[in-house]
Parts: structure tokens; sequence; C-alpha cells
């Protein structure tokens, strides 16, 4: 009886640790594309022309091939990303290219052509991964595998020395007002220190882009120089005429300079209690070397308003003819500012005016929608720090070119933000 007992029990047990075995079987078979045969180990490291991605979520392997978060790595490699949850589709967009891929489907497409995947994307921590041998190619990548340190490596087909690329940058936007001799503060600049501060700039590698430049980065992932940098004048001084441009176009550097459109006439004007601005005629002469944008049509002052502070006249309702001014009005009358600036700008120079830099730095969400509403691209604020493609495009920051900074200490003081 007892041994019978005992061989039931035994058998019970077996039996037991067959069915609890089959089931974690049957759990793993049934676990869904993102985590079934995926390592989860996090060592794997993808570097573009020699620099780390930095992921949310690492990379993953899966069947020896690493799967990318699709939504950074897009970005660095400067392309639209739609990804449809419902019919689990990622598309891709840049530079002429699309692709098509969907969540479990070893197929995916090229500009409409099918092309075999080794493993599918899959959904991991709430985050579309994608082979990234298969993205890389598309855009002209090249791919490499480093498996010593599990290190994916790609490198820009265009240039392999490396000059371009269209990886994550920091761009200093550095800011300038009027060069005056003798002067040497935050606004006012010494035409000699400038030039200090150019050849310094151009010593220590950067080379200068455009604002066009800068949108075309931003929106269609074009080629940046290495160690790009914009240089940008506020209001429109005759000094940037007469002074800056030379020195710019004696160096081959370029800069942007943002006026006040209602002060620059077809000819020499002089405005009372103002400093001389300069004409049409010279900025048309100038081109090449320095683009013109907006810094508004003529609002470039300060005026009390309805809450009783002093603010910039795009940036709050204000307190004008003797009354508070209405949100109605307030919008009514940025936006027709804003938008004569632009026209006068297209007529007189010929291309479009894709850029603002808010007057005294002043600016609010309301401004924002108006700024985008008038048909810019991006604006400029006072704000220290480096432009990057993650940030918004109308709060964009400048770097002070303080004339008490030498060459080597305007230098060190940007690279302090890096």
């Amino acid at each position: 009886m007892y041994n019978k007992n005992r061989i039931s029990n035994n058998f019970l047990k077996v039996f037991l640790y067959v069915l609890s075995l089959l089931t974690l079987l049957t759990i793993l078979f049934l676990l869904p594309n993102d985590a079934n045969g995926t390592e989860f180990d996090g060592k794997a490291k993808v570097k573009l022309d020699g620099k780390k991605i930095n992921y949310d979520v690492s990379p993953v392997m899966k069947n020896k091939e690493i799967l990318v978060p699709v939504k950074k790595t897009a970005k660095y490699f400067g392309v639209s990303v739609h990804y449809n949850k419902k019919s689990k589709t990622i598309k891709t967009t840049g530079n002429g290219i699309k692709t098509k891929l969907v969540i479990g489907d070893k197929t995916a497409y090229k500009n409409g052509k099918p092309v075999s995947l080794n493993e599918p994307p899959i959904v991991y921590k709430d985050q579309v991964l994608i082979p990234l041998p298969f993205i890389a190619e598309a855009y002209g990548y090249k791919f490499s595998w480093d498996n010593k340190n599990k290190t994916a490596l790609l490198f820009s087909s265009k240039n392999k020395k490396l000059k371009y690329n269209t990886a994550y940058k920091k761009v200093p936007v550095l800011m300038y007002h009027i060069l005056i001799k003798g002067r040497n503060d935050s606004i006012s600049v010494d035409p000699a220190r400038f030039k200090e501060h150019m050849e310094a700039l151009k010593n220590a590698g950067y080379n200068t882009i455009t604002v066009f430049d800068l949108l075309n980065y931003f929106e269609k992932g074009t080629n940046l120089p290495e160690k790009p940098i914009l240089i940008t004048f506020d209001d429109g001084y005759i000094s940037n005429y007469t002074e800056a441009y030379p020195i710019l176009k004696e160096l081959a550097m370029k800069a942007t300079i943002f006026i006040i459109a209602s002060r620059i006439f077809e000819e020499r004007t002089i405005i009372e209690n103002e400093y001389e601005k300069f004409t049409w005629k010279q900025a048309r002469e100038m081109s090449g070397t320095m683009t013109i944008q907006s810094h508004t049509w003529d609002s470039h002052r300060q005026v009390k308003s309805i809450t009783g502070e002093n603010r910039g006249m795009i940036a709050s309702p204000l307190y004008l003819n003797g009354r508070p001014e209405t949100q109605e009005e307030y919008e009514k009358r940025v936006l027709e500012d804003l938008v004569k600036s632009k026209n006068i700008i297209k007529e007189k120079m010929g291309y479009d005016s894709v850029s603002l830099a808010y007057p005294y730095g002043d600016y609010s969400a309301d401004t924002i929608k108006l700024v985008e509403k008038a048909g810019y691209k991006m604006a400029f604020t006072t704000i220290e720090g480096l432009v990057t493609s993650e940030d918004n495009r109308f709060e964009l920051k400048r770097i002070t070119g303080n004339g008490a900074y030498s060459g080597k200490e305007l230098v060190r003081t940007i690279e302090s933000y890096q």
C-alpha cells in the first residue's frame, strides 16, 4: 500500500513537472514579436560617422540582426517618419527616398520596390524598432558590424572623409548688433575686435552657414559643413555694410542681418535719435555675403502691456491709444506687421524671409502662432545656447558676440555649450 502511494505520488510530480514545462514552452512560443528571440543585454551600440547615437531605448539584437528605434534614427538621418498604429505601417521620407515597413513583416519597400529583411520590425518598450541595415542602406549610408565591440558602424557614403554628414549637430548662432570704433560690450563691437572674432572662428575650423542652410537641414536633412556656425546681426545698422561686410567678404564668410524693415529705404535716410541704417541698394550689394531677414516691419519698441509690464510690441496685447488692446486687435496688428516685413524683403531682395528675430528677445505662445501664420519657418530668441534639430524652430537660441571677449574667449564661450 505504501509503495503504491509512493509510486502514485512520484508519477503525479513527474506529470505536473512535464505539464509546467509544456505550459512555459507554450507561453514562450506565443510571445509577441517585441520579445520573442530578442536579446536584452543592451550592449549593442550605433555610431554614425564615428559619433555614438544616443537612444532613449537601446538597440536590440534579434538573430544577429540589430534593430533600432526608428524615430531617433530617422532624425539623425534627416528624414521624416510616420507610424500608423492601426495598420502597423512605418513610412519614412527624405532626400527623394521613400520606405515602407510593417510590424512583423519580413518584406519592406524602398521607392515601391520590395526588399527582403532578415528580421521584421518590432514594437519594444512602446517604441518601433526596425532593422538598421535596411534603413541605413536605403538612405545611402554604408553599414558594417564591429562584432568585438557590438557596434553598428554607419558612414556617410558621399564623403568617406566625413567632411560633411547629416548627423545630429549642435549649431552655434552668434548675435551681433552694431560695430562702433572704440566700444566693446554686449551690443557694440569695435570693428578690429569683430575681425579678431571672425579670424578666431575660422582658425578654430568653423564654417559659416545661412538661415536657408539651417532650414534645409531641419526640413530636408541637407548636409551641413563640419562645425557649422550662423552669424547674425540685429536691426540693420550702416556699420553692417561699412565695417562687417568687408571683413566677412575678405574672409569668405557669411552672415544674416535681421532688419527693422520700415527703417530701410532705397536712398540714405537719417531718422532722428536713431543710428543710421543701410539702404536697400546696399543690402543688394551685400548679396552673397549677407542674407536679409526680418526683425519686424515697425515693432521694435517696448510698450506698456495690459498687465502693466513693458513688453516688446509683438509679445502681447498692449495699451495703445489710451486703452487696452483686445486679443483680436493684437493678433491683427502683429500679423499685418509680420506679413508686411516679409513681403518687402521678398520685393526688394528677390528671396523669401524664412526667419525672424524677436525684438528684445520678447515673445509668447501667441507670438509664435502669429509668426508661423505669417509664413515664417524659424524664429530666433536672445536665450543663450546652441541650436539643435530637436529644438522648437520658433525658439532658437543664440550666443551674444560680446565685444568684451577676445577671439579665443569667444571660441571658448561657444565650446562651453557643446
